[in-house]
């Protein structure tokens, strides 16, 4: 009866670790490939490839997991913070000019955002080593295949390439490559490394995709900084990123003048710093309730803004969620933060570059609150907590003699 119980274990324990191994391929390789090609591929595979991981979990833990994980950290601290701006957000409906689409908005939210707490807590605390060497394999080749149809976009037979899709595609590589490189150089893989890192920068510039080269640079820096000294890329990120949120309604008035020498007066980034200068002139009381979520773009396709207005999570958290918004949003940053300095070996690094590509990117208005754009953030999630739960073993025990 024991035996056959066992062989019952071990048959569900092989079939769990060969639907995680098929989920986080689907991830790490097929997501990044198909947003290069369809418009819809990513916002499909990522949560067929998270419900494998999930169900994988389950299989293992008879059910216990992964709720038990999600529950913990959603009454945790950071859930706390995430659900008081998604109540926050959901109030501000109250005095939205566009309560219809800002709840499909909130509703994107708040799914997409349960969705990738519930696959971090399916990942296992020890990751196959097999398994994370499939993320530099997926990034590389996602650059392969956007440097080809960058150079030779009709080079594919029966494949048009969209420039919209394939800029979707590189905004997903430039969120998944921290990731492959944090994990190769904790292998001490720095050659491959190296040559990852140079074909998705040669694929950035190929594709024109200017706003993901300057994220990867940045993220590249703090990645250095914090190999070098964890708190120093701690304190960087801090600075950088839940910073700049609070002091965002300072900025148009301390880069105005800089803008003016840098541009001239008549150049469109001086006018839209005047605009941004102009609606937190105009309307300072707006700066503690805000105007309403997903009134950000909608209200310079309607009119009620100037189009000159900025497009960015600066300006468009404080815009549409006010004061409140984005402190709650600020502190859930710092929360980040400090929770991805504290992985371990590198992918403590790692984590600080997935946070910092990502923020760079949010503040140049790339992908804003699409779906695509959310998915993407789930999917860098998972793949930094994942290279974090491959560190282990990475010392070989003391060799003990006996006397």
């Amino acid at each position: 009866m024991d035996r056959a119980v066992s062989q019952t274990t071990n048959v569900a324990i092989d079939a769990a670790a060969l639907l995680r191994r098929f989920g986080f391929a689907v991830l790490v390789i097929l997501a990044p490939a198909a947003a290069l090609l369809t418009r819809r591929g990513l916002v499909i595979l990522v949560p067929v490839g998270i419900a494998l991981l999930v169900l994988a979990t389950f299989i293992e833990s008879e059910g216990r997991e992964p709720l038990g994980r999600a529950r913990r950290a959603v009454l945790g601290p950071a859930g706390g913070i995430a659900a008081f701006l998604a109540f926050w957000a959901g109030l501000s409906l109250l005095w939205s000019p566009f309560p219809t689409e800002a709840l499909e908005r909130l509703v994107n939210l708040v799914g997409i955002g349960a969705v990738g707490f519930l696959a971090v807590a399916a990942l296992p605390q020890r990751m196959r080593v097999s398994n994370l060497y499939l993320m530099p394999l997926g990034a590389g080749l996602s650059a392969l295949m956007a440097l080809w149809l960058g150079l030779r976009p009709g080079s594919v037979p029966g494949i048009e390439v969209d420039p919209g899709i394939l800029d979707r595609g590189l905004l997903l590589l430039v969120l998944v490559t921290p990731a492959a490189v944090s994990w190769l150089a904790s292998k001490d893989r720095f050659v491959s490394c190296f040559l990852l890192v140079a074909v998705v920068t040669a694929a950035l510039i190929v594709g024109e995709a200017w706003a993901a080269l300057v994220a990867l640079a940045l993220g590249a820096a703090v990645f250095a900084v914090a190999t070098i000294d964890t708190r120093a890329g701690r304190w960087t990120c801090l600075v950088l990123i839940p910073g700049l949120v609070l002091a965002a309604p300072a900025m148009p008035f301390v880069l105005r003048p800089l803008s003016k020498m840098a541009f001239g007066i008549t150049h469109p980034r001086v006018e839209m710093v005047r605009s941004w200068g102009r609606i937190v002139y105009d309307d300072p009381a707006r700066l503690f309730t805000g105007h309403g979520l997903d009134t950000g773009l909608r209200a310079k396709l309607a009119g009620l803004v100037p189009n000159s207005a900025p497009s960015g999570i600066l300006y468009e958290v404080w815009f549409e969620l006010g004061f409140l918004g984005a402190v709650a949003l600020a502190l859930l940053l710092a929360r980040a933060v400090g929770a991805a300095s504290r992985l371990q070996g590198g992918a403590a690094a790692g984590a600080l570059m997935t946070l910092t590509v990502a923020f760079v990117l949010a503040v140049t208005g790339q992908g804003a609150a699409q779906a695509w754009w959310l998915v993407g953030l789930a999917l860098a999630a998972v793949t930094a907590v994942a290279v974090d739960r491959g560190q282990y073993r990475t010392t070989r025990p003391r060799t003990t003699t006996r006397p």
